[in-house]
């Protein structure tokens, strides 16, 4: 009898320990909740930056959850959080002059988190920038009136590109920014140091495009200069923008272009809006029927050549033989 109220009593334990544990497992479920935080349709340009997005009490806690997004988590991340309502914020790092502000698609800004729910902050570049949304303007440039295309013109994929002469040692951030004359399209390019100052935009459209401005990343006293070499170009015959800056603070400068010669970029985008129009290349047996009559010309300056070196040798052997018979008799 003992023995069976001491295997009641283990198994009374058991279930009462499981049970507790349930509970526990309950009550923790419910005291947290989780958030997912992405940002959608994030532009190429940009693939190489990173975006900081904050949950916290208020733009003043100091205590938010930090979430980090970038190309290691393909730009998606899930936190645990305690119910409580959050505010949250989503910035591109290192663009203090809000160039590309970020939104959630639902605009929300405050987040009621409940106990054991699951929550979606999506966010996506704005349509503008902070200035333009503030003053109508673009800020580092103003567009040109649009031309009318020819009357065979019709868009497809092409290239343009820029590349910069430069104060030797230069190593600023550039952005230069084009337009489509004939799309009203302006794509900007971002030149570094480690692309030898040369940048390409890959999915540009073809046309005519008009340089529009460039400028140095924070240089807010306006230090570097830049003149374009053609403020036009076409992608059918190349449109590679030469820009040349100049440092007000060092005018004497030597410069240097270090793209122009050992950067492939710009000439393969030339190559790639020229793809359809190249020339075919002449068959190798015309070049070698063109080029025997020359090989025959230089076979036969050689032989003359030789022959005028041996001249003065033949003469002389000729006097001293003619010498040689003459005493002999």
């Amino acid at each position: 009898m003992q023995d069976f109220e001491v295997f009641f009593m283990r198994k009374f334990l058991a279930l009462l320990v499981v049970a507790f544990l349930c509970f526990a497992t309950k009550v923790y479920a419910e005291d947290v909740a989780t958030v997912t935080v992405t940002v959608a349709n994030f532009p190429q340009k940009l693939q190489n930056r990173t975006v900081i997005v904050t949950l916290g009490n208020g733009p003043s806690d100091t205590k938010s959850t930090i979430i980090v997004l970038d190309g290691l988590n393909n730009y998606t991340e899930t936190v645990t959080v305690v119910p409580s309502e959050y505010y949250c914020a989503a910035a591109v790092q290192y663009d203090a002059l809000g160039d590309y502000p970020l939104q959630e698609i639902d605009q929300t800004t405050f987040l009621q988190v409940e106990d054991g729910n699951h929550y979606d902050l999506i966010y996506t570049l704005a349509d503008s920038s902070w200035y333009e949304s503030v003053t109508g303007q673009q800020r580092h440039y103003t567009l040109q009136p649009l031309e009318t295309p020819p009357e065979n013109y019709e868009p497809k994929p092409a290239q343009v590109g820029a590349y910069l002469t430069a104060p030797v040692g230069f190593s600023q951030h550039v952005i230069v920014y084009l337009q489509n004359l004939y799309t009203g399209d302006v794509y900007d390019l971002e030149l570094y140091e480690s692309n030898e100052l040369a940048a390409v935009e890959p999915n540009a459209l073809s046309g005519k495009y008009a340089f529009l401005s460039a400028y140095v990343v924070g240089d807010a006293e306006s230090r570097y200069q830049f003149s374009c070499e053609q403020n036009e170009l076409s992608t059918e015959t190349g449109a590679d923008f030469h820009l040349t800056v100049t440092d007000a603070a060092n005018p004497d400068r030597e410069m240097n272009t270090p793209s122009r010669d050992q950067n492939v970029t710009v000439q393969a985008a030339n190559s790639f809006n020229n793809r359809d129009t190249a020339a075919p290349e002449q068959p190798a047996i015309e070049s070698e029927v063109v080029s025997q009559p020359v090989k025959q010309q230089e076979k036969q300056l050689d032989l003359l050549s030789l022959l005028l070196d041996f001249m003065p040798g033949v003469l002389v052997g000729a006097v001293l033989f003619a010498v040689h018979r003459k005493r002999r008799h």
